[in-house]
């Protein structure tokens, strides 16, 4: 029976680390394969599945340098020990690289038909402070559009946190609470954002908010 095309690449793929490792590989080759694993998801999946192993050679490395600084007379040696080392180093770099970006982008499409839209000119600038509700909407913005969103996180967090006691911002405390939980999603602190899910499920029972809340409780589960 003929193997088709994605089980050939998954056969190959520790023959292909290997040998990328060892620096066979033409430099045509190895542009090919560091391309390939962060484009194809079969041969990313392979390569993630050996991230236990670079691990353990990680830990190998250490010994290594520990070993070169013990016995500087065997240089000639230590030198291809070197090599590998370093080429230990950035596979691992290659391999977390792109799980990271696959990750990111899981959670960015998982919460994207989450996201709202916000304007200024939706609202009544005599009724409200402006400045309030362009700072915020701002960084709901930036939720939205950034990739690194830790600082935003760093700026909303103080706000969310004051709002039983500062009424400033008391009047978007549901949009508030639900674009930090997106943020949070996007940043990777799953549980963080289940917390304040929860809290806006518990705020708002039988409205619309509730029902977006669980839902997407319930998406998240699954990452």
């Amino acid at each position: 029976m003929e193997k088709n095309n994605e089980n050939i690449i998954i056969d190959g793929i520790d023959e292909r680390i290997e040998s990328f490792l060892r620096g066979t590989m033409t430099a045509e080759e190895e542009a090919t394969f560091k391309q390939e694993i962060r484009q194809n998801p079969g041969l990313r999946n392979r390569a993630m599945a050996m991230t236990s192993l670079i691990r353990g050679l990680q830990a190998k490395n250490r010994a290594i340098e520990k070993a070169i600084i013990q016995e500087s007379s065997t240089r000639s040696r230590v030198r291809p020990i070197l090599w590998w080392a370093c080429s230990v180093a950035a596979v691992f770099a290659i391999l977390f690289g792109a799980y990271k970006d696959h990750r990111y982008r899981m959670l960015d499409d998982a919460i994207s038909p989450y996201y709202m839209k916000y304007s200024m000119d939706d609202i009544s600038r005599g009724d409200v402070d402006a400045s309030v509700v362009d700072r915020l909407y701002g960084m709901f913005a930036k939720i939205q559009e950034s990739r690194n969103v830790s600082d935003i996180i760093k700026e909303l967090e103080p706000i969310y946190n004051s709002l039983d006691k500062d009424i400033t911002y008391h009047p978007w405390a549901n949009d508030i609470a639900w674009n930090l939980a997106l943020a949070y999603v996007k940043d990777d602190q799953i549980d963080k954002a289940f917390t304040i899910l929860q809290k806006l499920k518990a705020d708002n029972p039988d409205t619309p908010i509730y029902n977006k809340a669980d839902e997407l409780m319930k998406k998240l589960q699954n990452l």
